[in-house]
């Protein structure tokens, strides 16, 4: 069955995983110290805050399939960042794939004890996105108030990076005055 995939959302998928990417590049280079302490207000510390970023994708795979790309590690055994990384592009690949193949209107059914729970798939598409960002904002905030300095993760920073997705360029203009301005 052919769908009409919103390029938009495709968008926000690539910047999700360009986003992850970064925080986690950066992140890498950090001590274990500031990587494995717990943040407060948050969900853990930076590590487990990825982790669990991670295992939301999965998460949102198995709703709307039932399986999901196996990672190369074992969650137990704490995986480095650098295998995080890793498997969070084969998920941004198997999430996009899902994009591609499953309408927005798809329903995704649930159920647990005592409950039903159906959807359509865009909930589960626009989870993966928002989420994303939900956590790198508790992230770059430890990071930010730690001295850290980070480049921009966000949107604008995302068509800095890929300026032709967008069609953007920058053109220089002579200044120009107008009756309004002071001269």
């Amino acid at each position: 069955m052919t769908h009409q995939l919103e390029p938009t959302m495709v968008e926000f998928f690539h910047y999700n995983h360009w986003a992850n990417q970064e925080l986690m590049r950066i992140c890498m280079n950090l001590g274990d110290e500031i990587i494995t302490t717990n943040i407060p207000g948050t969900y853990g510390s930076i590590h487990d805050t990825f982790s669990h970023v991670l295992k939301a994708e999965i998460s949102f795979l198995k709703r709307i399939h039932g399986t999901y790309p196996e990672p190369a590690f074992n969650w137990e055994e704490k995986p480095s960042l650098a295998q995080m990384m890793a498997y969070e592009t084969t998920l941004h690949e198997a999430l996009l794939d899902s994009l591609h193949h499953v309408p927005a209107t798809q329903n995704v059914h649930e159920e647990g004890d005592g409950w039903a729970f159906d959807y359509q798939a865009r909930l589960i598409f626009m989870s993966v996105v928002y989420h994303g960002i939900a956590h790198r904002t508790d992230i770059t905030t430890v990071l930010n108030n730690q001295g850290i300095s980070l480049p921009e993760l966000d949107i604008w920073g995302y068509q800095s990076a890929f300026p032709e997705r967008f069609q953007a360029r920058v053109v220089k203009t002579q200044i120009r005055h107008n009756k309004f301005s002071s001269q």
